[in-house]
């Protein structure tokens, strides 16, 4: 393990690093807080290893040490990119400089599905696939529509008033010009089987897709976003074996939102950063068919840190140029692992559904 000291010495980089770059001082009493509990929970965990267990308080402290520790960082998206000198991006900036390209068009992808009636303004995160058509999760469906339930892939409900996704969200950039409202919804995946459902995560199960495709209204003088391709299961050359254990990624999505079971350390330091748009690198900790319960192998597990609002967001290959879109967020055990489902898992089930891009 890396000294406790230079550990709480990263993070204080970081957030000197984001007062200088947010133009505004962390919250003191905020930041003591959290320096307080990452010095207990890493003592915890230097004097008890295994065995320590650090209460609630310190357990998100010590997620904000894994933030700036550069093992899994979480960067602020910025005109479509991230910055490459933030100290907690260093282990990524290398691959993701060479990658910038299609990292950028990923984040120009992805958006915020907002809700006028959630506590934040919004409900998750949905990304392009096709011209004016975009994928979320089904949960995110049900938030933000009235009377949701789904029949052989056709959503029975009507869509709330005013809801729309928004392809900016950045931090510091309050703009809405990138914001189309949201037509119909194209097509739902199917629910899972009952018996096969999660007993330690509430309202997971992994042999149901928790996925929406939704279309979106054209505004006039406002181009649709560049739908970001997609990792396919039939595709002769990669087979359906792209999203393996090991397989370095990147998640883009607007962690945060008021109903996350783990705090926002950022949020609680500095105003104004909660539900923007975020990018987080990581691995890929399952692949199709690893986890418990993946029976119709469509599930992959990942590292990358997410929050509440994650929900729906693009999980993209690292490894190959940050190109391919492999994965759609869907859940998370805090601390652990967090899930998505697989597009090459899925593909056979979103061509039969007459979903656009596939």
């Amino acid at each position: 393990m890396t000294d406790p000291a230079e550990l709480l010495a990263r993070l204080m980089d970081d957030v000197h690093y984001l007062e200088a770059h947010l133009g505004q001082r962390a919250d003191a009493d905020a930041l003591a807080r959290l320096t307080a509990g990452a010095t207990a929970g890493l003592r915890e965990l230097v004097e008890q290893g295994s065995l320590a267990n650090p209460g609630p308080v310190e357990r998100a402290a010590l997620e904000a040490v894994v933030h700036s520790d550069g093992s899994r960082p979480v960067l602020f998206v910025e005109d479509d990119f991230v910055d490459l000198t933030a100290p907690a991006a260093k282990d990524y900036a290398a691959v993701l400089s060479q990658a910038q390209m299609h990292v950028r068009a990923a984040c120009e992808a992805t958006g915020r599905v907002v809700d006028p009636d959630a506590a934040l303004g919004y409900q998750g995160t949905a990304w392009a696939v096709d011209e004016g058509i975009v994928v979320t999760n089904y949960h995110v469906l049900q938030a933000i529509s009235h009377n949701s339930s789904r029949v052989k892939g056709r959503f029975t409900g009507t869509l709330k008033g005013g809801v729309a996704v928004d392809f900016g969200g950045e931090v510091g950039n309050p703009s809405t010009s990138r914001l189309f409202p949201i037509r119909s919804v194209v097509a739902v995946g199917r629910p899972g089987d009952p018996s096969l459902a999660s007993t330690s995560l509430r309202g997971v199960n992994f042999s149901g897709l928790d996925l929406a495709v939704l279309e979106l209204s054209e505004v006039s003088g406002q181009p649709f976003p560049t739908p970001v391709e997609v990792a396919r299961g039939d595709d002769p050359t990669t087979r359906g074996a792209l999203a393996t254990r090991g397989r370095l990624i990147y998640v883009v999505g607007f962690p945060g939102s008021a109903r996350t079971t783990t705090p926002d350390v950022f949020a609680s330091l500095f105003a104004g950063v909660k539900g923007v748009k975020r990018l987080t690198p990581g691995i890929l900790t399952f692949g199709r068919g690893d986890a418990a319960g993946d029976v119709r192998r469509w599930v992959i597990g990942h590292d990358a840190s997410t929050l509440g609002g994650s929900s729906g967001s693009i999980v993209v290959d690292l490894e190959a140029g940050g190109r391919l879109a492999l994965g759609i967020h869907f859940a998370g055990d805090p601390g652990r692992v967090n899930w998505a489902h697989s597009l090459e898992g899925a593909t056979a089930d979103l061509a039969a559904a007459g979903v656009p891009g596939w």
